[in-house]
């Protein structure tokens, strides 16, 4: 005969919970709490970790397959067990990850189970917003042998249905309000995937004739421009031909403001001036002298 939950109260197990949970362990449970709730005492699953492919591993038995996203978007009660007294709950790492973003329901990054298809990626998403842009294709950016590939897919069921999607794929569903804009749909990272930059500064430096001197946070996809833009803009007496670009070993080269380079964390670009009186250089050295190693280095190549 089955127990209903009422007759569980009063009745404890001991279950053991390993892989990628934030405080994996052996916990004292309710034989009435269901899987998400004992996930949740350990702290719950951790972002690389998949919430689609739990194991739960019972003695005398074989271990059985739960994904909780179908519980929880869904309510498919079938995905959030009842435990028994020793079972291991098991959360192994994501494997497969999609991106989905701007008018949906649901944006965010969702693991894939049996996802194939774009109508399945929005499904996970909750389906598009009363903004969407159906007259405008959605866009889905992927990176094949790292080439970024941009495709264009007909805003229409059929085109939807029949359009597969990749592990690390991002889609973007066009706004009404945003549609005649155009971008440039770079994104600062992928779905399951770790950026990291190996370098000790993760910054860019802007100084001379601009607004608001200072550290920048390093973008791989910013431009001399884009620095300049965070910096408030050049001055009047700002000297566009003679912009600099000192490198962190004290190199330095003539850049253009239009010109697409690349751009290293740790990197100054000085735009020099008109004129700069002696208490202004004062001012600017002192101004700058907490930034870092590589501010240093820049006010010592300015000084030569």
């Amino acid at each position: 005969m089955a127990l209903s939950e009422g007759t569980l109260v009063g009745v404890t197990y001991q279950v053991h919970i390993v892989g990628e949970v934030k405080n994996p362990g052996t916990y004292r449970v309710a034989a009435s709490d269901r899987l998400q709730e004992v996930l949740q005492r350990a702290g719950d699953v951790l972002d690389q970790g998949s919430a689609r492919h739990i194991q739960i591993r019972r003695r005398g038995s074989s271990s059985r397959t739960y994904d909780l996203v179908r519980f929880r978007l869904f309510g498919e009660l079938q995905h959030n067990p009842y435990l028994l007294d020793n079972d291991v709950i098991y959360v192994p790492l994501r494997k497969r990850s999609i991106q989905v973003v701007g008018s949906v329901r649901r944006p965010g990054i969702y693991e894939m189970r049996g996802e194939r298809s774009l109508a399945d990626a929005l499904s996970l998403a909750g389906g598009m917003t009363i903004g969407a842009e159906l007259s405008a294709p959605i866009r889905l950016v992927r990176f094949v042998d790292g080439t970024k590939q941009m495709l264009d897919i007909e805003n229409v069921p059929l085109a939807v249905r029949r359009t597969t999607i990749s592990n690390g794929d991002v889609i973007f569903v066009p706004n009404v309000l945003t549609a005649k804009n155009t971008f440039d749909f770079n994104v600062s990272e992928l779905p399951g995937d770790q950026v990291f930059f190996p370098s000790y500064e993760d910054r860019v430096f802007v100084l001379g004739g601009v607004y608001a001197p200072g550290p920048y946070p390093f973008s791989p996809y910013h431009s001399i421009n884009h620095y300049l833009t965070l910096a408030g803009g050049t001055t009047k007496l700002a000297r566009l031909r003679r912009v600099k670009l000192i490198e962190m070993n004290g190199k330095t080269r003539p850049m253009g403001v239009q010109e697409q380079t690349t751009i290293n964390p740790g990197d100054t670009i000085y735009v020099p001036e008109s004129r700069l009186p002696p208490e202004s250089w004062v001012n600017f050295v002192l101004g700058i002298a907490g930034f870092g190693l590589s501010a240093t280095t820049a006010i010592v190549t300015l000084s030569r």
